[in-house]
């Protein structure tokens, strides 16, 4: 490890120690193992309502996002506000279509361009869906104070908002 190497990581260590009071020697990779594991809990856990609807909780992704956006949205920002790359959108969205719980127009603005809009039969779905997940999760979350919830989502935005911005400048 070089001398930078070794001046980042103790940064980033004081960094983490701060945040968690300094009660614990909480390493990088713990974070991720954590995240990993809890992304992977909760998918499991929800899976099975989606799984009845075939649908994978990426195609659950594209369809609450798009219940966002009533009027439609362009493929390219699905794209960066999901975090993946366009084609794997149309790849994503080609398996959605077939179920007719979304579709594709022309964009108003831009011909040339086009858009992904919710049918109502998806829009049906998205509401049905949420509803049954969040009476799920609900049972999982009633012992967490809304401050520790409004907390983590906020990390989370923090976090994904300050990555997006370094990217963009690399």
């Amino acid at each position: 490890m070089s001398l930078s190497q070794f001046v980042h990581y103790i940064m980033l260590k004081n960094a983490l120690q701060k945040l968690v009071g300094g009660k614990t020697d909480f390493e990088t990779y713990t974070l991720l193992r954590m995240q990993a594991k809890t992304y992977r809990l909760v998918k499991n856990y929800v899976s099975p309502i989606l799984t009845k609807h075939k649908l994978s909780t990426l195609d659950w992704s594209l369809l609450g996002l798009l219940k966002e956006y009533p009027k439609g949205c362009r493929f390219i920002q699905i794209s960066q506000k999901m975090g993946v790359e366009p084609p794997f959108i149309t790849e994503l969205v080609s398996s959605i279509k077939k179920n007719k719980l979304i579709k594709t127009e022309n964009d108003l603005e831009d011909k040339r361009a086009k858009i992904l809009i919710l049918t109502k039969k998806g829009e049906e779905l998205v509401d049905s869906l949420e509803k049954q997940i969040q009476e799920r999760l609900v049972n999982l979350l009633n012992d967490v104070s809304s401050s520790d919830f409004t907390g983590y989502i906020n990390v989370m935005n923090h976090l994904s908002k300050k990555i997006e911005e370094k990217e963009l400048q690399m």
